[in-house]
């Protein structure tokens, strides 16, 4: 009878009726961030559960074991790039704390101070030291200079650095030249960098050292470094010129 059945106008339509699964793919491609916008749609779709054949490989884990060594990784390197941020922020810092030191500093006296106390703290290091090169028979020091510097026979910043090098990091120092002074028996390994002769002011050379074999090794970064030892080049050519 008619009134026995739903008129076929009203009657619910299967949505997917006709939808081949090359039109789905088609359209998955024409619209990308479909699964991406609907992360819970993948999931409901996604099989959940194992294959009981072993002829069949259940690739879906291995993606996602795939994508999860992925995100380990990623954040691994994230961590690990914000933690040696933080690390050259704090050398920097540091570093400009004794370029600024050593510029306020007075005198040669001042000087030795900074060397033998501060700026071992600063830069996290057992000693720092500043040597020149004058001819032992003249000992042409400025006066009070030897509070600060170590005076080395000509030819020794040639010997520990090298005669074209600018500086030297040295994973296990040879020592022999007394230039730390009473902590010579404790440095093992230091950085030495070239003093240019400016004005008055012979070769020379600053020198950090720390107890800790291989502290400084080839390939670490002496830019920081060399600027702070140009800085107490020029502190010391001022004072050479001014003796």
């Amino acid at each position: 009878m008619a009134g026995d059945t739903p008129d076929d106008k009203t009657a619910p339509k299967d949505a997917a009726d006709g939808v081949t699964e090359v039109q789905v793919l088609e359209y998955l491609k024409a619209h990308p961030k479909l699964l991406l916008n609907n992360p819970k749609l993948l999931s409901d779709i996604a099989p959940d559960r194992r294959f009981d054949s072993e002829t069949v490989v259940d690739m879906q884990r291995f993606v996602v074991q795939r994508l999860r060594r992925q995100v380990d990784e990623l954040k691994a390197s994230s961590e690990h790039l914000v933690t040696t941020t933080r690390s050259n922020m704090s050398i920097l810092e540091k570093t400009h704390d004794c370029a600024l030191a050593v510029l306020e500093a007075e005198d040669f006296l001042a000087l030795g101070r900074l060397l033998t106390e501060e700026i071992p703290l600063f830069l996290g290091v057992d000693a720092a030291a500043i040597g020149i090169e004058v001819n032992p028979q003249n000992n042409g020091l400025p006066a009070g200079a030897d509070a600060a510097l170590r005076l080395l026979t000509p030819g020794t910043v040639d010997m520990l650095i090298g005669s074209s090098e600018p500086n030297r990091l040295r994973t296990k120092a040879d020592g022999g030249t007394a230039l730390y002074g009473a902590a010579e028996g404790l440095v093992v390994s230091d950085a030495l960098v070239r003093l240019e002769p400016n004005g008055a002011m012979p070769l020379g050379l600053f020198a950090v050292g720390s107890r800790d074999e291989g502290y400084f090794s080839d390939g670490q970064g002496t830019e920081l470094l060399g600027f702070l030892a140009e800085v107490v080049r020029y502190a010391v050519a001022r004072w050479w010129i001014e003796k």
